[in-house]
């Protein structure tokens, strides 16, 4: 059959002229039997969904001597043997509040005044007859069986007195919906400062979760969890995360995770909603924020570091890092190289309009370049200059330079010696000079001006455009070099000749999806 029943055996009631209505528990959901008062499979009605209590509340009575007679489609007449009669149950005036959307009802069917053997079947309205009956009866009889009906066209059932004739009763305590409130699956309120919802998972094992949100579609805009908050007030969140473990390392309030590597992928994305939501086409990221106007993420700490970003080896070692807010007086501190693709500058108050900064470029070289400065005199002909420790620390002892300026008068001057530890100059005349010693930072000191274009150019996609945030120089020698073609696309001939086009393949390239997690 396209269905089957939950039904449970009920007490027998004795021949009476009334029948009160009263509750029952609710059957419970299990395979097997076959014949009247046995339990049989909902098949029509999936686990998962919720039940809903309701007070006992009576839809349907058929018998003439019910006072006051129930209205028309809910009462009389009583049943006719084998005709089939349709009831519009979550539309029943004696019992409103059921949601156009039920899956199935919590039912209590009761027959009475029975005019010779016979049966009961109910089943959704618009199904397949079953062949399995709810209850069976004898002539004379009252007996009644609890039922799990699930729900047919307009949330009706359809009811059929097999052989022969009877009256009818159909009570509900409850019923089974996936959708309690219109457009929600499962909507639950608390109005106090309690939790709507507490779910509470004690197992210890690996991946135990107590509550787990899966959008299983492959397509379309979905959400395994969506939370919202309508506060004004300060700390109010769509969802929190709160790691209450005291020590350990490695747990989280909140993780996020992306297995997609393609473009416009992120473990998380907050976004705020001051303005539209960026298409900008950024690499795969673990962390991902937008604002049209304000910030995109913000970290805020009182002695750790506000935000840190870094490249990490294969064997888990730092490659590069850079923090944010490091420290109390450092703002941006960098481990490895520092790039920009515009001017490196600091920036002061303007002393006297308020309108106007004052801004100072860094200078550039072609080194890693140290250096340091100061005044002196010659003393008969001769002046010791002392070497700074820090400048000693950083500085390769090779590729030393001075320069020495006399001042007040004319003086011819020579270096002598220059190393690390000290520098001697001589002059013609015993007069005051300023000096210059400049250096290479000895770390540095193979560090060319002419590198390999790993990351900094290169295109991050075949559709990608050359950026318009450089200057013109800058974009004109990008076309000139072939990165880009002059209408600011992609040169592919050049993408295919240099391998960039097989990156791109892997980026592409589905990941490998986890089983769990």
């Amino acid at each position: 059959m396209g269905f089957s029943l939950l039904a449970a055996q009920g007490a027998l009631f004795a021949q009476q002229s009334d029948l009160p209505l009263h509750n029952w528990t609710v059957p419970p959901h299990r395979e097997g039997a076959s014949v009247s008062g046995g339990l049989t499979t909902m098949s029509d009605v999936t686990p998962g969904i919720a039940f809903v209590g309701v007070a006992p509340c009576r839809l349907v009575d058929t018998r003439t001597a019910t006072v006051p007679n129930f209205p028309a489609g809910y009462g009389p007449p009583s049943m006719t043997a084998g005709v089939a009669r349709n009831f519009d149950l979550n539309s029943d005036p004696q019992c409103p509040g059921i949601p156009a959307e039920v899956d199935s009802y919590s039912l209590n069917i009761t027959v009475t005044n029975t005019l010779g053997p016979g049966f009961i079947l109910i089943y959704p309205q618009g199904g397949a007859q079953p062949t399995v009956s709810t209850l069976n009866y004898v002539a004379g009889q009252t007996v009644a069986n609890a039922a799990i009906v699930p729900a047919g066209t307009n949330g009706g059932v359809t009811v059929i007195a097999g052989v022969s004739g009877t009256n009818l009763i159909i009570d509900i305590n409850g019923y089974f919906s996936d959708t309690l409130n219109a457009g929600n699956q499962v909507v639950i309120l608390a109005n106090s400062s309690q939790s709507a919802l507490h779910v509470d998972n004690a197992s210890s094992g690996g991946g135990s979760r107590a509550i787990v949100g899966n959008a299983s579609a492959t397509t379309g805009v979905t959400w395994g969890v969506l939370g919202h908050t309508h506060s004004s007030t300060a700390t109010s969140a769509g969802v929190r995360g709160v790691a209450l473990g005291a020590s350990g390392g490695g747990t989280y309030g909140v993780q996020g995770k992306t297995f997609s590597p393609d473009f416009d992928s992120a473990g998380v994305i907050g976004e705020n909603a001051s303005g539209p939501v960026f298409f900008f086409p950024s690499a795969a990221s673990g962390v991902r924020g937008e604002s049209a106007a304000n910030i995109g993420v913000l970290g805020l700490t009182t002695t750790g570091s506000g935000v840190l970003g870094a490249r990490v080896n294969a064997n888990g070692s730092i490659a590069t890092s850079a923090t944010l807010g490091g420290n109390a007086t450092t703002g941006l501190h960098v481990t490895g190289n520092s790039q920009v693709t515009g001017t490196k500058s600091f920036v002061e108050p303007h002393p006297s309009d308020a309108s106007k900064i004052i801004q100072y470029i860094s200078l550039e070289g072609n080194e890693s370049g140290t250096y340091f400065r100061g005044r002196g005199r010659f003393q008969n002909g001769l002046a010791v200059i002392q070497v700074p420790e820090d400048f000693r620390i950083v500085t390769d002892p090779e590729g030393l330079s001075i320069q020495v300026t006399p001042i007040g008068q004319m003086a011819t001057v020579a270096v002598e010696s220059i190393r690390l530890d000290r520098i001697v100059v001589r002059g013609s005349r015993n007069v005051e000079f300023f000096y210059t010693v400049n250096g290479i930072r000895h770390a540095y000191k193979d560090s060319g001006p002419i590198a390999e274009n790993e990351n900094e150019f290169v295109p991050m996609s075949p559709d990608a455009r050359i950026p318009t945030s450089l200057a013109k120089a800058l974009r004109e020698r990008l076309v000139s070099n072939g990165t880009y073609k002059p209408d600011g696309t992609v040169n592919l001939e050049t993408a295919r000749r240099l391998g960039w086009d097989k990156e791109w393949e892997k980026r592409a390239r589905p990941a490998p999806q986890p089983t769990t997690d």
